[in-house]
């Protein structure tokens, strides 16, 4: 169990092991649905739907969380936001990466980000078919699997690989000027994996040098971007500037300074 000091403020205890079970438990409805043909239950347009597996996942986790955490907040992708007054909100993605795993892509996760205000604190990502689970705490590093993560120390876009991610209401135009614009960089290679959890985890372990975020919902980045800052990337805005706040839904995070300014140069 552990402590999180920001400035003078002692805030909550936070167990990351409790946030982790919870992870796992998601993780365990997911592995168990995999590779099944599931009815799709569309939301609110053809990419964006859930299943079964989605909701069971949210229910195993939110099981884990109640339990440990009775008074923070909630903020979970299907049961939308649950509200007990507290300045802490677990940021829930159950299934992130639903078209993935409907298609039999084993690129999907849990992600759970822990948010008092607009600072994240905690967050554990876990990718249940390769084994996959990077958790931080902020001030304290990230981990995979027992090993500290470092990101890349990159500094030439000719060597870089970048992740393009954005909410269903991104505009494709960005993607696509992105996606032109980085090539005539001669970039390496230039991603959208349809699972924006993981980009951030191969980001934090030095496989990615780069991630554009735009508007992708809080659920699909709290906990990854903590584990990205945590290995050592740095964060800005889409001007280049510091972020006011965490929770900025447009911002590039890089492995180094010259990649960033590279990325931001391609996005304008």
């Amino acid at each position: 169990m552990t402590w999180v000091r920001l400035g003078k403020i002692m805030t909550e205890q936070i167990d990351i092991e409790k946030i982790i079970e919870a992870a796992k438990a998601g993780g365990e409805v997911l592995k168990k649905y995999f590779g099944q043909t599931l009815e799709v239950i569309a939301k609110t347009k053809a990419a964006d739907f859930k299943t079964k597996a989605d909701i069971e996942s949210e229910a195993a986790i939110l099981a884990v969380l109640d339990k440990n955490f009775p008074t923070f907040n909630i903020y979970s992708e299907e049961a939308g936001e649950i509200k007990k007054n507290s300045e802490c909100t677990f940021y829930i993605d159950p299934l992130d990466g639903t078209n993935n795993f409907v298609l039999g892509i084993p690129n999907f996760s849990v992600s759970i980000g822990l948010v008092k205000n607009n600072e994240i604190l905690a967050g554990v990502i876990y990718s249940p078919v390769v084994e996959n689970l990077c958790h931080a705490i902020k001030g304290q590093g990230a981990f995979c699997g027992g090993e500290k993560l470092f990101v890349s120390k990159e500094t030439n876009i000719e060597n870089a690989t970048v992740c393009h991610n954005c909410g269903y209401d991104g505009y494709h135009e960005h993607t696509v000027n992105a996606f032109d614009k980085l090539y005539s960089k001669k970039a390496k290679r230039f991603m959208s994996n349809w699972s924006p959890t993981f980009d951030f985890c191969m980001l934090a372990l030095g496989r990615v040098e780069s991630i554009i975020n735009n508007n992708s919902e809080l659920y699909d980045f709290t906990a990854g971007k903590l584990i990205a800052k945590e290995a050592g990337a740095m964060v800005t805005d889409f001007n280049g500037l510091p972020e006011s706040s965490e929770l900025n839904r447009q911002f590039v995070i890089s492995c180094t300074n010259e990649i960033n300014k590279e990325v931001l140069e391609a996005i304008k």
